[in-house]
């Protein structure tokens, strides 16, 4: 029989044993106390860790035999685990206090910049407005919130890409308080006057009263000249139209009386050219391969992107591949370069159509193949988009107009 001492000291061996596994979880070691018949193995078996793991933590129990009662401190793996999800919950909170913080400073940052965009956004400047695009605005609403269309807007803007307008672009735009003020109608007629003092009697000149809704747009297309010779003419005239001003326009009863604006050469009279050089047939075929790209894109008025081309955004495009800037719309497109003969056209060359049966250029394509007596070219069509069609065509061979060679040397 074990004596009164003994037992108690069995009763505090077994009190430490159960104090020391309640408290497991809460301790990064585990102490242990080795009972008979119990090796490293079974110790490790039991408390599912390794050996190499317990011979790591009593480095000074390796080489010798486990005497009972003897205190193995055994690596608490659950402490390990808590204590990494409870470092990694810290950490993930710490992240998302930091991304919030970052999203209201940024969200500050952002409305500090609209207000600031929004009262710095116009400028008003003598007869249009600098206007700085800001987010989401678009050609379409750019024209309702200024009441201009926007073809208008693409001739103030010759370098616009109408079908990616980038936030902080500067473009021009009419001044409306501008165009209706009671001070502009006064500098209209008084240059009007001065113009018209230097106008010699048979000069072949002809005024226009501008009626309501009328633009230069329209009015161009009315009288067959372009919008950059009315403005000449008219300095003191942007873009939106007094009614009743009188508008002086020069009455042009050949293309040879008419200026050309951003030519390279005079486009209104036949030239004979030598054929393309190597190089330039080479930029011809460049040019067909790019254009190419965009066969089946529909049609876009004011397009010149994928996202949709019109006629001459077509053509826009395409010539910027090779850092050459067109005009913007086909009928000035077809005072730029030199106007050839139908017998010397090659691939590369413009070919020019008058569609809407008024005999002036309205429809620019670009000559793809020459066979024989038939004209290929690419172009983009309201009905079908970009596609490749022919002179055969009844339709566009009694259309046509001329053909501008665009590439020389």
């Amino acid at each position: 029989m074990p004596t009164s001492i003994e037992m108690k000291f069995l009763q505090l061996i077994i009190l430490i044993f159960l104090l020391t596994t309640t408290n497991t979880f809460a301790q990064k070691v585990i102490k242990h106390p080795v009972t008979s018949g119990e090796s490293i193995y079974s110790i490790a078996k039991k408390y599912n860790t390794t050996e190499a793991e317990i011979f790591e933590a009593n480095p000074k129990l390796k080489g010798k035999i486990l005497a009972l009662k003897t205190i193995v401190q055994i690596p608490n793996k659950s402490n390990k685990a808590k204590d990494k999800n409870n470092k990694k919950e810290v950490e993930s909170k710490n992240e998302v206090k930091q991304i919030k913080a970052k999203k209201e400073q940024l969200s500050k940052i952002e409305i500090k910049k609209n207000i600031e965009n929004k009262e710095t956004s116009t400028v008003i400047s003598e007869g249009f407005e600098i206007h700085t695009v800001l987010k989401k605005e678009t050609l379409y609403s750019l024209s309702k919130n200024y009441s201009v269309t926007m073809e208008t807007i693409c001739e103030l803007n010759p370098e616009l890409k109408t079908g990616n307008l980038k936030v902080g672009v500067k473009l021009k735009l009419p001044s409306n308080k501008y165009e209706n003020s009671k001070q502009n109608n006064e500098q209209s007629a008084q240059v009007f006057k001065q113009v018209e003092a230097k106008i010699p009697e048979n000069s072949g000149i002809i005024i226009h009263k501008v009626e309501a809704k009328e633009t230069l747009f329209k009015i161009s297309r009315k009288f067959k000249v372009s919008v950059t010779e009315l403005k000449l003419l008219n300095p003191s005239i942007v873009s939106e139209l007094p009614v009743g001003f009188d508008l002086i326009i020069k009455k042009s009863f050949n293309d040879v009386d008419r200026p050309i604006v951003n030519s390279q050469n005079d486009s209104t009279q036949v030239v004979n050219v030598k054929p393309l050089s190597r190089e330039n047939l080479s930029k011809a075929d460049f040019l067909i391969s790019k254009a190419s790209e965009n066969l089946g894109v529909h049609y876009r008025s004011g397009g010149t992107t994928s996202a949709g081309f019109d006629c001459s955004g077509l053509m826009y495009s395409t010539f910027k591949n090779i850092d050459l800037t067109l005009p913007r719309s086909s009928h000035e497109m077809s005072n730029f370069g030199i106007r050839i003969a139908k017998s010397q056209v090659q691939k590369g060359d413009l070919i020019f159509f008058a569609t809407h049966g008024r005999g002036h250029v309205n429809h620019v394509g670009m000559v793809t193949e020459v066979l024989d007596d038939e004209i290929k070219f690419i172009h983009s069509s309201i009905q079908a988009g970009v596609i490749i069609s022919s002179t055969k065509d009844s339709y566009y061979a009694s259309r046509f107009i001329q053909i501008n060679r665009i590439l020389k040397d």
